[in-house]
């Protein structure tokens, strides 16, 4: 059962079909584990670049790349800074999207990376936005904005001094680069720390939204997107499967820190892989919840352990997929709360068309899922903030990955909006 003492729910043993769990107890020792078929390139050398230049602008206040975001179309408006304070009209929901431009950067040829999805996601969901009917973009004060970089300090909350130098100066050994997957440069640098930048961001208007909605507590939750992130297999001391640093854990210790009234947080990691490093980053932590629903046979043998694990089959399909998800929220919300804050991986390599996620989930499926996380969400009446997550076209059609993508963010300001107006009637 769940236990909603002082501490974290524990899932000793539950009997439902093809459905694994297990108890969060620490693990001693948590081994290095080989993740197969990584590319790995030389070093370029450009650290002087890193140690000298990046390395100031991290330590400041507040950097920003000083990256433009490209407009979906001639006539877009010049996006804001990320730093820029909360300006949203109270009496309709807000939704605050991130993005930088940095985040795409130059791949070995034939890397199984999807690098481009960023900037196209980005540009799909700007552009259906600006093609809204104005009366239809009003009902939502949706705002897009630059990805900062996280700070030293920020990262520092969740990984070791130590770790993050490293990869400032690219001192990263042989076997680390393999176990991140990327290449060390100059450009890599900037997209890790801009990557945990936009969550953190994230966190920060939802969490400073919220604070302000003490005087109005009928009004609709703030609510935050990435259109990045998701990189859940980072640990403490070392990145893993194309994540250098965990975005959700570094933004989830600065609300901890920065925000009185942010006193527990849960996070809902819906990607196809385990979020294994968020989930040895939390054990311990009482005001942390980690809740990971992934396939079983996927990415690493050996998993870690978060405080609930749903272990799927592969070719698990919309059916199984979306009743095991309802009845876990259901559950969730009944025994473990309350949250203050929730935060969404939503990683959409759960899609039937997805190359290394071997489950069979519709287009459909994962809109389901996603209504499912935002019913949950508005449920609780808290703060949420998304982040993308993995996503891996099979063929050179990235359309089916794209729209998935897409449609998170997209979905998320239409439930806002629908939300907005009929507490309006």
């Amino acid at each position: 059962m769940v236990r909603t003492q002082q501490r974290k729910p524990i899932i000793h043993l539950v009997s439902m079909p093809m459905i694994l769990l297990v108890s969060s107890q620490l693990k001693s020792a948590i081994g290095m584990i080989q993740p197969a078929c990584y590319t790995r390139t030389g070093k370029q050398a450009v650290r002087s670049f890193t140690v000298n230049n990046l390395s100031r602008t991290l330590q400041s206040s507040r950097g920003s790349i000083g990256s433009r975001w490209m407009s979906a179309s001639s006539s877009a408006a010049e996006v804001e800074d990320a730093t820029t304070s909360i300006k949203h009209k109270s009496s309709i929901p807000a939704f605050r999207i991130f993005y930088n431009d940095v985040y795409e950067v130059h791949l070995p040829k034939g890397h199984r990376f999807p690098m481009d999805k960023y900037q196209r996601v980005r540009k799909q969901v700007q552009k259906v936005v600006k093609e809204l009917p104005k009366e239809e973009q009003e009902k939502v004060d949706c705002d897009f904005h630059v990805s900062p970089l996280a700070t030293v300090d920020e990262l520092v909350t969740t990984h070791s001094y130590e770790y993050v130098q490293k990869v400032l100066s690219g001192d990263l050994t042989e076997q680390e680069l393999r176990n991140v997957g990327f290449p060390w440069n100059e450009e890599n640098v900037k997209r890790s720390f801009s990557s945990v930048g936009g969550t953190v961001a994230a966190a920060k208007f939802v969490c400073e939204a919220a604070e302000q909605r003490k005087d109005n507590p009928s009004s609709i939750p703030p609510w935050a997107a990435h259109v990045a992130g998701g990189t859940h297999h980072a640990f403490h001391d070392r990145g893993e499967g194309f994540c250098v640093f965990s975005d959700i854990a570094v933004a989830a210790n600065v609300a901890l820190q920065s925000f009185p009234n942010i006193e527990r947080i849960l996070i809902l990691d819906l990607d196809v892989h385990q979020g294994n490093g968020n989930a040895v980053l939390f054990q311990g932590r009482p005001e942390v919840v980690t809740f990971s629903m992934q396939c079983v046979a996927n990415y690493f043998s050996e998993k870690q352990q978060s405080d609930l694990d749903v272990e799927l089959p592969p070719d698990c399909t919309d059916q199984t997929y979306l009743m095991t998800l309802s009845h876990w929220l259901k559950r969730i919300k009944r025994e473990s709360g309350p949250y203050d804050l929730v935060f969404f991986q939503a990683g959409v390599d759960i899609l039937a068309e997805d190359r290394l996620g071997r489950m069979s989930i519709s287009q459909k499926g994962v809109e389901t899922r996603n209504k499912l996380v935002f019913d949950f969400a508005m449920d609780l009446n808290v703060p949420l903030v998304i982040t993308m997550g993995g996503g891996y076209p099979r063929t050179d059609d990235w359309a089916p990955i794209l729209q998935a993508h897409s449609n998170v963010y997209l979905q998320a300001r239409q439930y806002l909006a629908d939300t907005g107006a009929s507490r309006k009637q």
